[in-house]
């Protein structure tokens, strides 16, 4: 009788390794199901802030090209321009969560030159020498503070009437 108290005792250990063996597995996979969750979480936060970022740059630009032609307000008037938004009511960044956050500038990179026209073989009724091109570039910026940065550049040529 003694043999086979001495063998049940034998299983009950190792019952005891073989079940701390697997509380050790699941452990292990759950940490590491609880790390990659968390990581996915934070890589997705990262890119609707970066897109947010991007759409907000992108409003920059339009509402830049907005102006173009509305008087005294017109950014594209033959000069540089930096915040063409400034102290206008309303905005066309007003629809922004944040419109602070949007920066812009138009540079004139280049005034009273020849506008990219296709040649024609006929040149009769031409308005060579009629128009001019001024272009420009505008660059939009969007920071949230510790988040997202972009900046978005567009390059834009305007039509005007050459100078003679």
């Amino acid at each position: 009788m003694k043999t086979s108290y001495l063998a049940g005792a034998r299983q009950s250990g190792v019952a005891l390794v073989v079940a701390l063996l697997f509380l050790l597995i699941v452990t292990i996979l759950s940490v590491t199901a609880a790390r990659n969750s968390s990581l996915s979480l934070q890589m997705s936060g990262n890119m609707q802030d970066a897109s947010s970022s991007f759409q907000a740059a992108e409003t920059g630009i339009f509402g830049a090209l907005a102006l173009a032609g509305t008087g005294a307000t017109d950014p594209f008037n033959g000069t540089s321009t930096e915040a063409p938004f400034d102290g206008l009511s309303p905005s066309p960044l007003d629809a922004l969560n944040d419109p602070n956050s949007v920066s812009a500038d138009i540079t004139l990179t280049a005034l009273d030159r020849s506008c990219p026209r296709p040649r024609r073989s006929n040149t009769q009724g031409s308005s060579e020498g009629t128009y001019a091109c001024d272009y420009y570039r505008i660059d939009a910026e969007h920071e949230a503070e510790l988040r997202a940065r972009t900046r978005v550049s567009l390059g834009v040529v305007k039509t005007v009437l050459a100078s003679q």
